[in-house]
Protein backbone atom coordinates (compact mmCIF):
# COMPACT_ATOMS: atom_id res chain seq x y z
CA UNK A 1 0.00 0.00 0.00
CA UNK A 2 1.47 3.46 -0.89
CA UNK A 3 1.83 6.18 1.50
CA UNK A 4 -1.14 8.08 -0.05
CA UNK A 5 -3.33 4.75 0.25
CA UNK A 6 -2.41 4.62 3.96
CA UNK A 7 -2.90 8.25 5.11
CA UNK A 8 -6.79 8.78 5.97
CA UNK A 9 -8.19 11.99 3.76
CA UNK A 10 -11.70 11.58 5.70
CA UNK A 11 -12.88 10.91 9.25
CA UNK A 12 -14.11 7.70 8.95
CA UNK A 13 -17.64 6.47 9.89
CA UNK A 14 -17.14 4.50 13.30
CA UNK A 15 -21.01 4.31 14.40
CA UNK A 16 -20.80 0.30 13.90
CA UNK A 17 -18.56 -0.35 16.91
CA UNK A 18 -20.81 1.68 19.70
CA UNK A 19 -23.70 -0.17 18.14
CA UNK A 20 -21.81 -3.44 18.91
CA UNK A 21 -21.08 -2.07 22.09
CA UNK A 22 -24.32 -1.55 22.82
CA UNK A 23 -25.27 -5.68 22.40
CA UNK A 24 -22.10 -5.94 24.58
CA UNK A 25 -23.56 -4.07 27.79
CA UNK A 26 -27.18 -5.41 27.19
CA UNK A 27 -26.50 -8.89 27.15
CA UNK A 28 -23.37 -8.95 29.88
CA UNK A 29 -25.78 -6.80 32.10
CA UNK A 30 -28.66 -9.48 31.87
CA UNK A 31 -26.05 -12.76 32.18
CA UNK A 32 -25.57 -12.93 35.70
CA UNK A 33 -29.16 -12.66 36.49
CA UNK A 34 -29.84 -15.26 33.51
CA UNK A 35 -27.70 -17.31 35.53
CA UNK A 36 -29.16 -17.01 39.02
CA UNK A 37 -32.27 -17.67 37.90
CA UNK A 38 -31.37 -21.69 36.91
CA UNK A 39 -32.96 -23.59 39.52
CA UNK A 40 -30.70 -25.93 41.22
CA UNK A 41 -30.49 -29.40 39.17
CA UNK A 42 -32.07 -27.77 35.87
CA UNK A 43 -29.79 -29.19 33.58
CA UNK A 44 -32.11 -28.48 30.64
CA UNK A 45 -32.31 -24.39 31.62
CA UNK A 46 -28.47 -24.56 32.10
CA UNK A 47 -28.05 -25.66 29.11
CA UNK A 48 -29.49 -23.09 27.35
CA UNK A 49 -28.25 -20.08 29.37
CA UNK A 50 -24.71 -21.63 29.02
CA UNK A 51 -25.13 -22.00 25.42
CA UNK A 52 -26.07 -18.19 25.43
CA UNK A 53 -23.44 -17.19 27.81
CA UNK A 54 -20.63 -19.05 25.59
CA UNK A 55 -22.21 -17.22 22.22
CA UNK A 56 -21.85 -13.87 24.57
CA UNK A 57 -17.67 -14.97 25.68
CA UNK A 58 -16.88 -16.10 22.86
CA UNK A 59 -17.91 -12.73 20.56
CA UNK A 60 -16.55 -10.21 23.07
CA UNK A 61 -13.12 -12.29 22.84
CA UNK A 62 -13.35 -12.02 19.00
CA UNK A 63 -14.29 -8.49 19.43
CA UNK A 64 -11.33 -7.78 21.40
CA UNK A 65 -8.71 -9.66 19.23
CA UNK A 66 -9.62 -7.87 16.22
CA UNK A 67 -8.82 -4.50 17.93
CA UNK A 68 -5.50 -6.04 19.65
CA UNK A 69 -4.23 -7.02 15.89
CA UNK A 70 -5.41 -4.26 13.60
CA UNK A 71 -6.18 -1.74 15.13
CA UNK A 72 -3.99 -0.82 18.06
CA UNK A 73 -0.58 -1.55 15.89
CA UNK A 74 -1.74 0.39 13.10
CA UNK A 75 -2.12 3.35 15.67
CA UNK A 76 0.80 3.25 17.81
CA UNK A 77 2.70 3.26 14.72
CA UNK A 78 0.65 6.40 13.46
CA UNK A 79 0.11 8.72 16.45
CA UNK A 80 2.22 7.03 19.31
CA UNK A 81 2.01 10.57 21.25
CA UNK A 82 -1.51 10.93 21.27
CA UNK A 83 -1.98 6.98 22.83
CA UNK A 84 0.38 7.84 25.11
CA UNK A 85 -2.03 8.84 27.96
CA UNK A 86 -4.72 5.62 27.09
CA UNK A 87 -2.35 2.58 26.10
CA UNK A 88 -1.64 1.64 29.54
CA UNK A 89 -5.54 1.75 30.44
CA UNK A 90 -6.61 0.33 27.95
CA UNK A 91 -4.54 -2.84 27.95
CA UNK A 92 -4.95 -2.66 31.31
CA UNK A 93 -8.51 -3.28 31.01
CA UNK A 94 -8.40 -5.50 28.08
CA UNK A 95 -6.28 -8.06 30.34
CA UNK A 96 -8.95 -7.55 33.72
CA UNK A 97 -11.61 -8.27 31.02
CA UNK A 98 -9.75 -11.14 29.59
CA UNK A 99 -9.04 -12.85 32.56
CA UNK A 100 -12.68 -13.01 33.56
CA UNK A 101 -13.76 -14.27 30.58
CA UNK A 102 -11.06 -17.10 31.37
CA UNK A 103 -12.21 -17.71 34.26
CA UNK A 104 -15.91 -18.01 33.37
CA UNK A 105 -15.09 -20.15 30.19
CA UNK A 106 -13.31 -23.02 32.58
CA UNK A 107 -16.54 -22.89 34.85
CA UNK A 108 -18.96 -22.72 32.47
CA UNK A 109 -19.01 -26.47 31.54
CA UNK A 110 -19.06 -27.65 35.29
CA UNK A 111 -22.46 -25.54 35.43
CA UNK A 112 -23.88 -26.42 32.10
CA UNK A 113 -23.19 -30.07 32.80
CA UNK A 114 -24.48 -30.10 36.76
CA UNK A 115 -26.67 -26.90 37.64
CA UNK A 116 -25.15 -26.43 40.95
CA UNK A 117 -25.55 -24.02 43.18
CA UNK A 118 -21.74 -23.37 44.20
CA UNK A 119 -20.54 -23.30 40.37
CA UNK A 120 -24.10 -21.65 39.72
CA UNK A 121 -23.41 -18.33 41.69
CA UNK A 122 -19.85 -17.82 41.41
CA UNK A 123 -20.62 -18.05 37.50
CA UNK A 124 -23.20 -15.16 38.15
CA UNK A 125 -21.18 -13.26 40.56
CA UNK A 126 -18.11 -13.64 38.10
CA UNK A 127 -20.27 -12.12 35.19
CA UNK A 128 -21.58 -9.15 36.76
CA UNK A 129 -18.19 -8.40 37.45
CA UNK A 130 -17.44 -8.75 33.89
CA UNK A 131 -20.11 -6.75 33.16
CA UNK A 132 -18.75 -3.25 35.72
CA UNK A 133 -14.93 -3.76 34.15
CA UNK A 134 -16.50 -4.40 30.56
CA UNK A 135 -18.50 -0.96 30.35
CA UNK A 136 -15.97 0.69 32.10
CA UNK A 137 -13.40 -0.31 29.12
CA UNK A 138 -16.30 -0.01 26.38
CA UNK A 139 -17.06 3.61 27.82
CA UNK A 140 -13.57 5.02 27.81
CA UNK A 141 -12.87 3.04 24.24
CA UNK A 142 -15.90 5.44 23.19
CA UNK A 143 -14.81 8.30 24.40
CA UNK A 144 -11.00 8.20 23.71
CA UNK A 145 -10.03 5.61 21.27
CA UNK A 146 -12.60 5.35 18.67
CA UNK A 147 -12.22 9.53 17.90
CA UNK A 148 -8.35 8.83 17.04
CA UNK A 149 -9.26 6.16 15.25
CA UNK A 150 -11.74 7.88 13.11
CA UNK A 151 -9.33 10.33 11.97
CA UNK A 152 -6.50 8.47 11.71
CA UNK A 153 -7.38 5.36 10.24
CA UNK A 154 -8.50 4.75 6.09
CA UNK A 155 -12.10 3.60 4.85
CA UNK A 156 -10.06 0.28 4.21
CA UNK A 157 -8.44 -0.25 7.05
CA UNK A 158 -11.33 0.39 9.39
CA UNK A 159 -13.58 -1.88 6.69
CA UNK A 160 -10.94 -4.85 7.53
CA UNK A 161 -12.59 -4.95 11.42
CA UNK A 162 -15.33 -6.40 9.69
CA UNK A 163 -14.24 -8.44 7.11
CA UNK A 164 -12.18 -10.31 9.94
CA UNK A 165 -14.98 -10.59 12.64
CA UNK A 166 -16.99 -12.13 9.72
CA UNK A 167 -14.14 -14.41 8.76
CA UNK A 168 -13.79 -15.36 12.42
CA UNK A 169 -17.46 -15.69 13.32
CA UNK A 170 -19.14 -19.26 13.06
CA UNK A 171 -21.76 -18.54 9.92
CA UNK A 172 -24.21 -20.62 11.87
CA UNK A 173 -24.57 -17.51 14.23
CA UNK A 174 -23.86 -14.70 11.53
CA UNK A 175 -27.71 -13.38 11.88
CA UNK A 176 -27.63 -14.14 15.65
CA UNK A 177 -25.07 -11.54 15.73
CA UNK A 178 -26.32 -9.20 13.40
CA UNK A 179 -29.91 -9.49 15.63
CA UNK A 180 -28.08 -8.88 19.28
CA UNK A 181 -27.13 -5.72 17.27
CA UNK A 182 -29.44 -4.92 15.17
CA UNK A 183 -32.04 -4.76 18.42
CA UNK A 184 -31.41 -1.66 20.12
CA UNK A 185 -28.19 -0.58 18.24
CA UNK A 186 -27.74 2.81 16.87
CA UNK A 187 -29.18 2.10 13.51
CA UNK A 188 -26.92 4.03 11.35
CA UNK A 189 -24.23 1.95 13.21
CA UNK A 190 -26.14 -1.16 11.94
CA UNK A 191 -26.82 -0.13 8.35
CA UNK A 192 -23.27 0.57 8.42
CA UNK A 193 -22.20 -3.27 9.35
CA UNK A 194 -24.13 -3.97 6.05
CA UNK A 195 -22.85 -1.17 3.82
CA UNK A 196 -20.42 -3.93 1.61
CA UNK A 197 -23.06 -6.25 1.15
CA UNK A 198 -25.26 -6.17 -2.27
CA UNK A 199 -28.59 -4.67 -1.74
CA UNK A 200 -30.65 -7.99 -1.85
CA UNK A 201 -28.25 -9.09 0.86
CA UNK A 202 -29.22 -5.41 3.24
CA UNK A 203 -32.92 -6.01 2.49
CA UNK A 204 -32.54 -9.47 3.79
CA UNK A 205 -30.25 -10.12 6.62
CA UNK A 206 -31.96 -7.44 8.60
CA UNK A 207 -34.96 -9.35 8.79
CA UNK A 208 -33.46 -12.70 9.61
CA UNK A 209 -31.17 -11.10 12.16
CA UNK A 210 -34.89 -9.79 13.25
CA UNK A 211 -36.24 -12.85 13.46
CA UNK A 212 -33.00 -15.19 14.80
CA UNK A 213 -32.64 -12.39 17.89
CA UNK A 214 -36.51 -13.03 18.63
CA UNK A 215 -36.26 -16.27 18.46
CA UNK A 216 -33.27 -16.47 20.57
CA UNK A 217 -34.51 -14.09 23.36
CA UNK A 218 -37.65 -15.94 23.73
CA UNK A 219 -35.94 -19.17 24.61
CA UNK A 220 -33.01 -17.19 26.80
CA UNK A 221 -34.73 -14.12 28.64
CA UNK A 222 -38.76 -15.47 28.06
CA UNK A 223 -38.91 -12.01 25.87
CA UNK A 224 -38.52 -10.76 22.66
CA UNK A 225 -37.12 -7.38 23.81
CA UNK A 226 -34.90 -8.12 27.03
Amino acid sequence: MSAQESTPTAVVDISAMPAIHTFFRREFRLAGGLVRGVAEGDRARSAVVADHVDFLQRSLHEHHSIEDELVWPLLLGRVPEELASIVHLMESQHQRVDALVEEIGVLLPVFRSGAGTAERDRLADLLDTLYVHLVEHLDAEEERLLPIAARTMTQQEWDALGHAGRARGRKSEMTLFLGMVQHDGDPAGFAGMLAEAPPPVRWLLPKLARRRFRKHALRVHGTATP
